[in-house]
């Protein structure tokens, strides 16, 4: 069970309310009992009959179904109303559409995720409280893989409430026992006397209809939807260039502003050396110093702001970071590796046993990674207006309502401005990987907007400001020892990780208390390194924060985007010494968890094992357990003469549980394993005096079409709950590739990115065959 009642749990539940639901989580039941966590009781608006927080019937027959997760690409607004559509009967077709709510209700909280348990799975006392103080605030945000699985249960339950209420106003109406009748197709079928109701006619009187407390669902034999691919419910307003996204965002009377950072997080604004000149310069309304750290120029256009920005003469204070560069973060993670105060996350058996002189072969090995940004596609925007009557809204592709309300608030308070309330509107979302859950560029925006108050202010930071000035993956250092039996299997596991604590860093800045609390044992420097389902009888994982300058915040799979390389290359090196196949190396190791061993099994047949391979090409494999889902992937690579290496081929095999929409997840994968691709052979974040090097994609390159590798994705059936699949498809894709790096020439990559596929200048290009190497 979750260790809900810890300090660290806390900070994102009661504590960010004051404490009040802290207190009453720990010292009573009498405040939290009165969070309303079933949402509003039916009604009937106009033409439309709301039957519950998640559903509303019209008139017409169309549906429309609340999904409270942010679209961004992944599809989650598909997969949710496919649930909705599957309990309530009706057929998956233009007559169903998805809002994301503006209404911050309880009952659209997400407490799969920092709980890390699925609804229909929270019981008890504890689970109680904090599923009522997550619902308190309430905490609206789309992370961790946990759309599907946390609504995996509520959204079937919200069609399955509907349909009875309809059911049962069709009973009234047509004046025989709900048993008599059936539904399909959005009617209500009475199969003796041939007389059917369409759900429309029927909305209104169901609107008076009680909800059932549990209704019953839908058996899987039942199902005509759930596990079928179904289209995209945005695809065709996406063709037809309908959806808004945040940098689509217009108002009538909008401003339009750009900001600079200081390159040196920490720094603030000493002097702004040239504010008249650049106000004099064409369309300017505006130049703001923001909290004393950034400034933004407000103008009638974007590109009249930044126009203008990028004239601004800033004069920044000095930081003890000035100097700071990535050879020096990189020694303070190696020095961590050797500290005698490491968190011990993990301990079972006798580890040190193994690995006495003489009792066994030592396998040892370090590995590294660096800081990595997002770069999402679509750029860091947020749109804020303060009405006359002191309400607020904004505009933002953000994963969080409940931060970017948070950061209405802040900003406005930076400008002595408290709003009356905040309505936050999530627009569509170019891409976010972790990225769009802090709010700063909302605090910036919501700043702006006070200063012009009844005009809508529309922030939109540059390329170079979100890749040098934004948020980052930690970079992390690892020391692994494995000491193997007679069989060459491992008896002994110990890991130890250095990396910077993101929980800690993320609460200090989003929080609005600004307290992360403590950074040892977080949780998310661990994820992908104890690898629980691996038959090691003795192991132990610890681990070091490392603090930096550096902001460090959610990014695409978090922890396990490094830790999953270092334990699965470290696997492959412990099956070298053992003189064993990889394969048959992990499947020795998976001999007691029969559900990673189909996953192996599966994959290794989907791309061949065992077949030969020609010169200079390889073949390697990494698996690994990550948001209840399992996955495991084969990376085929050709190593060129000069050391250049292309990815030919990525196989993956998944077991997702049961799987609602398999073209997504299929998606998923796909776009998850060119993402970690990109990530594992050519990016990196590098400092030089204190401030990012990388500026655009020149530098900090993305994947291209034209050299992508082809992939390969296969389901492997699952009874079992859905699971995450937005993120596990990056994270076997490092390892994969370094071992198959490896397989082809013979050399060992400890270190990523692992190889540079096109030149991007000298500083940054090298080979393989020289560099890295072991």
């Amino acid at each position: 069970m979750p260790r809900f009642l810890s300090r660290r749990s806390f900070l994102f539940t009661g504590a960010a309310v004051g404490g009040t639901a802290l207190v009453a989580a720990v010292g009573g039941v009498g405040y939290l009992a009165t969070v309303d966590m079933d949402g509003p009781d039916s009604f009937v608006d106009g033409n439309r009959a709301v039957l519950n927080a998640f559903v509303a019937v019209h008139a017409d027959g169309r549906v429309v179904i609340q999904a409270p997760r942010t679209e961004m690409g992944q599809g989650i607004h598909t997969g949710l109303a496919m649930l909705v559509a599957e309990e309530l009967d009706i057929p998956f077709d233009d007559l169903i559409s998805v809002e994301h709510p503006v209404e911050q209700l309880a009952v659209y909280a997400n407490y799969a995720a920092p709980l890390r348990t699925r609804p229909e799975d929270a019981r008890g006392p504890i689970m109680w409280a904090a599923k009522r103080a997550l619902g308190l605030l309430p905490l609206m945000n789309t992370a961790g893989s946990s759309s599907t699985m946390g609504l995996w249960f509520p959204m079937r339950v919200a069609g399955a409430a509907a349909r009875h209420m309809l059911v049962t106003a069709g009973a009234a109406r047509l004046g025989v026992p709900v048993g008599e009748l059936t539904t399909s197709d959005g009617f209500v079928h009475h199969g003796a006397s041939h007389r059917s109701i369409p759900y429309g006619a029927l909305a209104r009187d169901a609107a008076a209809v009680p909800p059932p407390r549990e209704p019953a669902l839908r058996p899987a034999s039942a199902w005509r939807l759930i596990g079928r691919s179904q289209p995209r419910v945005d695809l065709p307003g996406k063709v037809r260039g309908e959806p808004v996204f945040g940098a689509d965002v217009v108002l009538p009377n909008m401003l339009h502003a750009a900001i600079r950072q200081a390159p040196v997080f920490g720094a603030g604004v000493a002097r702004l050396v040239n504010a008249a000149e650049v106000r004099a310069q064409p369309g300017v309304i505006d130049v703001a110093v923001i909290d004393g750290r950034s400034v933004a120029v407000v103008a009638g256009s974007w590109w009249q702001a930044e126009a203008a920005a990028r004239r601004l003469d800033v004069q920044w204070t000095r930081t003890e970071a000035d100097g700071v560069t990535s050879a020096g973060l990189a020694a303070s993670l190696h020095a961590a590796l050797d500290s005698d105060d490491p968190y011990v996350h993990l301990v079972e058996g006798d580890v040190e046993a193994g690995f006495r002189p003489g009792a066994a072969r030592v396998v040892e090995a370090t590995y590294t990674a660096p800081f990595l940004t997002h770069a999402c596609m679509e750029p860091m925007n947020a749109t804020a207006i303060i009405h006359g009557d002191g309400a607020a809204e904004a505009w933002c592709p953000s994963q969080s309502p409940l931060f970017m309300r948070w950061g209405v608030n802040r900003g406005a308070g930076l400008a002595n401005v408290d709003p009356s309330s905040v309505t936050c509107h999530i627009t569509m979302n170019g891409g976010a990987f972790g990225r769009r859950t802090d709010m700063d560029v909302v605090v910036q925006a919501a700043f702006l907007a006070a200063r012009h108050r009844g005009r809508p202010v529309k922030l939109m930071w540059s390329r170079e400001e979100d890749i040098g000035r934004g948020v980052f993956r930690s970079h992390a250092a690892a020391r692994l020892r494995a000491a193997l039996g007679p069989d060459g299997l491992p008896i002994a596991y110990d890991a130890r990780v250095a990396a910077q604590a993101m929980q800690q860093s993320a609460a200090s800045r989003n929080l609005p208390f600004g307290n992360g609390g403590s950074a040892r044992g977080d949780r998310f420097t661990l994820e992908g390194l104890d690898k629980a389902h691996y038959s090691f009888p003795n192991r132990r994982v610890r681990s070091q924060h490392v603090p930096s300058h550096m902001p460090i915040g959610a990014w695409r799979s978090n922890g396990f985007s490094f830790n999953t390389f270092f334990a699965e290359s470290f696997v492959d090196e412990c099956a070298a010494a053992a003189g064993a196949d990889p394969v048959a190396y992990r499947r020795a190791l998976l001999r007691d968890s029969p559900r990673h061993l189909a996953v192996l099994n599966r994959v290794a047949a989907l791309a061949g094992w065992g077949m030969p391979m020609p010169p200079g090409r390889g073949r390697g494999i990494a698996i690994e357990e990550a948001y209840e889902s399992v996955v495991a992937q084969v990376a085929e690579v050709t190593v060129a003469a000069d050391g250049e290496v292309t990815v030919d081929r990525v196989f993956c095999a998944i077991d997702v549980g049961i799987v609602v929409n398999p073209d997504a997840v299929a998606a998923q994968m796909e776009g998850g394993i060119l993402f970690g691709v990109t990530t594992a052979l050519m990016s990196a974040i590098t400092i030089e005096d204190g401030a990012v090097v990388e500026s655009n994609f020149h530098d900090f390159p993305m994947q291209r079409l034209r050299n992508a590798p082809e992939v390969v994705v296969e389901m492997v059936p699952s009874d079992l709950p859905p699971g995450g699949a937005g993120e596990p498809g990056i994270v076997p894709v490092a390892a994969a590739i370094a071992n198959a790096i490896h397989a082809a020439t013979g050399r060992r990559l400890r270190s990523l990115p692992l190889a540079v596929t096109e030149t991007i200048g000298e500083r940054r290009t090298r080979s393989v065959l020289r560099e890295n190497a072991a």
